[in-house]
């Protein structure tokens, strides 16, 4: 019966333990706690006699109901510090402390204190046990108190103290074997040889990094740690052997599965062997940048909406000046009869339309309505081969330095657009760092176990990350919080339209990631980006062969845009370049003049169109009639272009208005020429 009580209050003291909150307390979460510390609280609430876990530098106490008993606080005494429950006794009982702290092991009975049983009411004489507490690197940080009553008779307190001679025993028997403690640490720990071989490692370092121990075992540790790292960790290595160790090196390793975990860890050298016990803080450091992340998103909206509105009218009007105004000379000198100079005039125009139609294409990019074509693609082998382009936009007097994953997880993006993003970061960065520094290209597997950098961000999974460093003037907080705003920028007037990192935060969100800057002013400026993992086969692709014509043979195309003037331009320059052209305004004019003046060998038509029947519709009634029919889709902006089923049918293509009339007729070279 007495066993039975006894096992049902050490349950109850254990779910209490379980349930307080530590989180605030000098010991942290319990699940992060050390295994020596959990094995000692397990065995204290079983004890028969009043006892406590004291731990740490703060002398945190974790006791049993019997312990509680004992102290004069009201109510529980978990969390507090062991000094400040035995206040009134210290004087007494302090020395001791020391020393048990120091290593020793004592149980004082010439010192007996007076304590009244707050449960029972009696007051009796006590007698108080220290037994030293071990950590996983096998150094004191806490003790074992025992409270024993000595008003007994002389048989009965003999009895009890054999009984806590013997308790105490045991605990300084399960604190000493290790291995259970290598069993059963909720923190990876390895062991390692002077020549940084792995040559053990327990199982919650497998369960985190997902290794077997005979897949790694004997092998260099420097192979699992990111490269980026290895130098570092062979000089704490080097340090530790030396006894000049550092307190903690934080540092990541690579998952079976290819992504990296963050690690901090600390070891002990015991002459031979290093052994290393870490904490895996890689959850811990998402939160640091999820919480910071929203933070720096808390902008005006408004204002931003207004910036964004302003600087569109600012450079728009530029630009139609420009157009204007050379039209205007133009037609000027043909009234006058004045043709000498007059391709300087359409030069300018062309010019502010080439510049319009960027300033869109861009402001497309960042509202995430730009038509993508992605395909699987290895990162380091795309990085690598627009070197040269990368080197000449920074200039001769700034180097590259790369810091590539040694397996990189597949992207699925579109290259043509992560090569504009790029070139975009390279040119900030050239001029952040006056011309003359360091950019770094980074790029690390990265697996996302909860949202980021919130619940409305990119969800869990597999990521590659791909970090933009430079070392210039950096940039401050205030201007973090608004550096992806349209028109935002800090440049001079005339040197950037501040579209570069909004195109940038466009195309990343529209490839499923997720970008954000850290900067300290004179520090540099780290662009970080998110890409999704790809899980399909990265094919080697031919290149797109180049039509050998420049002029059509009578093909015969029919056009379709409500757009008065453009489909007029277009049509002309088609027949000029040798097409047979039909056009039309609407959805039901061209599926009249495609059932009764066919057969046409390309249809180009707008996505939008009047009436309510769009082209997308279009390209599907014609398709009834002919499955074989090439449809070229042009369109200004729309938020899918085109759905799975028509992107994926053979002879189907699509352009971005605005465009060059050059580029829409080598576009229908190269579709009549499959």
């Amino acid at each position: 019966m007495e066993l039975a009580t006894r096992s049902s209050t050490a349950e109850g003291m254990a779910e209490q333990v379980a349930r307080f909150d530590w989180r605030h307390s000098a010991l942290g979460p319990l699940p992060h706690w050390q295994a020596p510390l959990r094995i000692a609280v397990d065995m204290m609430v079983l004890s028969p006699f009043p006892c406590a876990v004291v731990w740490g530098a703060q002398m945190t106490v974790i006791h049993n109901d019997a312990y509680a008993n004992l102290l004069e606080c009201d109510g529980h005494a978990l969390g507090q510090a062991f000094d400040r429950l035995w206040a009134k006794a210290w004087k007494a009982i302090g020395p001791w402390v020391f020393k048990v702290l120091d290593g020793g092991s004592f149980i004082v009975e010439d010192q007996p204190l007076w304590l009244t049983n707050k449960q029972t009411g009696s007051r009796a004489c006590y007698a108080f046990s220290y037994t030293p507490l071990r950590d996983e690197q096998h150094g004191v940080v806490g003790f074992l108190h025992t409270v024993i009553e000595t008003s007994a008779s002389v048989d009965a307190h003999d009895k009890w103290r054999e009984q806590a001679l013997a308790f105490e025993r045991s605990i300084e028997r399960v604190m000493a074997d290790r291995d259970q403690i290598w069993q059963l640490s909720r923190d990876a720990m390895i062991v390692v040889t002077r020549d940084l071989r792995l040559q053990a490692a327990n199982p919650a370092w497998q369960r985190a990094l997902g290794w077997t121990e005979d897949e790694v075992g004997g092998k260099p540790i420097l192979e699992l740690v990111h490269p980026a790292d290895r130098a570092e960790v062979e000089v704490a290595v080097m340090e530790f052997v030396c006894d000049r160790g550092v307190k903690q090196l934080e540092t990541r390793l690579r998952h079976r599965d290819g992504h990296y975990r963050l690690f901090r860890w600390t070891a002990s050298f015991d002459g031979t062997l290093l052994t290393a016990v870490g904490q895996d803080i890689s959850q811990d450091h998402e939160d640091a940048l999820r919480q910071s992340e929203t933070m720096m998103r808390a902008s005006q909206r408004l204002d931003a909406v207004s910036h964004l509105a302003g600087g569109m009218a600012h450079e728009m009007n530029n630009l139609l000046s420009g157009i204007g105004g050379s039209l205007e000379l133009m037609q000027r000198r043909m009234e006058q009869g004045r043709l000498e100079h007059i391709d300087r005039y359409v030069a300018l125009a062309s010019d502010s339309v080439q510049r319009a139609m960027t300033l869109t294409h861009r402001l497309l990019a960042f509202s995430r309505h730009q038509p993508l074509s992605p395909k699987p693609l290895d990162i380091n082998r795309q990085l690598t081969a627009m070197e040269p382009l990368l080197c000449q936009v920074l200039g001769a007097e700034m180097r590259i330095d790369w810091e590539l994953d040694v397996k990189p997880w597949a992207l699925c993006l579109d290259v043509a657009q992560l090569e504009n993003a790029l070139v975009n970061l390279f040119v900030n960065a050239r001029e952040a760092c006056l011309e003359r520094g360091v950019v770094t290209l980074r790029t690390i597997n990265k697996r996302l176990e909860a949202p980021f950098p919130d619940e409305q961000g990119v969800p869990p999974g597999d990521y590659v990350a791909l970090y933009v460093t430079d070392d210039g003037h950096g940039m401050p907080e205030v201007d973090l919080a608004r550096a992806f705003e349209p028109f935002f920028t800090t440049k001079p007037m005339g040197h950037g339209a501040g579209l570069g990192l909004a195109m940038v935060y466009g195309f990343v969100g529209q490839s499923g990631g997720h970008v954000w800057l850290e900067s300290v002013p004179d520090h540099g400026l780290k662009v970080c980006m998110l890409f999704p993992r790809c899980l399909e086969h990265i094919a080697q692709e031919p290149p797109q062969p180049i039509p050998a014509v420049t002029r059509a043979s009578g093909q015969r195309v029919l056009l379709v845009d409500d757009e008065e003037n453009l489909r007029s331009l277009m049509k002309e320059y088609l027949q000029e370049r040798g097409f047979d052209v039909c056009d039309v305004r609407d959805a039901n004019s061209a599926l009249d003049r495609f059932r009764h003046h066919g057969p046409f060998d390309l249809v180009v038509t707008d996505i939008g169109l009047p009436g309510g029947f769009s082209g997308r519709q279009v390209a599907r009634a014609m398709r009834m009639f002919e499955p074989a029919q090439k449809i070229l889709f042009i369109t200004g902006f729309n938020d899918q272009p085109l759905d799975t089923q028509l992107s994926e049918t053979p002879g189907t293509a699509l352009m971005l208005k605005p465009f060059a009339l050059a580029s829409l007729m080598n576009q229908a070279l190269l579709m009549l020429s499959d």
